[in-house]
């Protein structure tokens, strides 16, 4: 739940994609990296926003998986588990040629016996040390209050929806100046915790007729 290297901020974004393609910009016009844990199909259908993605990988930041349907992940089976990771690997590996070594479980809920799943699977399972609070109903001004009160050079791991549009027209192009000011460096998850960010990376498919939503688990 947090970072190797002090001063290093990991701007982490759930749920998506939907409004993240902002996010995305502020973060790499200030030559940071962030973090997209997205789902296939929770707001939409992930092969619907694909370029999204790609804009989002080209910039350098790191995509993960958050599962297909933004499922509880400790109240399914091992066997639901797989499906749900199978799919999300599938599109990413059509939509920009990856495989994720990083998951942030939905609602941050796991369990020994899934970690173990997740973990043969090869992931990395990321939670949070700070919450921008954007979920529980926090306005956009708390929320750029409290990143402010982030003290230098403490590491985070800080959990944002990229569902909202207030957090990334408002919070983050506030918080990213404010952020660099204090000295913090805003970084990847790969860079975060010094991992590589994919288990591998290869070449983007082709859409065709298998790039879509229809017949999978839905939120």
């Amino acid at each position: 739940t947090k970072c190797k290297n002090p001063g290093h901020v990991a701007l982490t974004f759930d749920d998506g994609p939907l409004y993240g393609s902002k996010a995305a910009q502020t973060i790499a016009n200030a030559g940071g990296r962030g973090t997209f844990f997205v789902n296939g199909n929770n707001y939409g259908c992930i092969y619907d926003r694909a370029d999204q993605i790609k804009a989002a990988y080209a910039q350098g930041h790191t995509i993960g998986s958050h599962t297909w349907s933004h499922v509880d992940i400790t109240k399914i089976t091992a066997s639901q588990l797989n499906k749900q990771l199978d799919l999300v690997e599938g599109a990413l590996k059509k939509i920009i040629g990856v495989k994720p070594r990083f998951f942030r479980p939905p609602y941050g809920a796991v369990n020994d016996a899934q970690v173990k799943v997740l973990q043969q699977r090869g992931y990395t399972v990321v939670n949070w040390n700070f919450d921008s609070g954007d979920t529980s109903g926090k306005s956009a001004s708390d929320s750029i209050a409290a990143y402010k009160k982030l003290s230098y050079p403490t590491s985070y791991i800080a959990l944002n929806h990229e569902t909202y549009k207030t957090t990334v027209d408002t919070v983050i192009p506030a918080v990213v100046p404010a952020l660099k000011a204090k000295g913090f460096k805003l970084v990847s998850m790969a860079e975060c915790l010094g991992q590589s960010a994919y288990q591998s990376t290869g070449s983007a498919g082709k859409r065709d007729s298998s790039w879509t939503c229809s017949g999978t688990p839905a939120p």
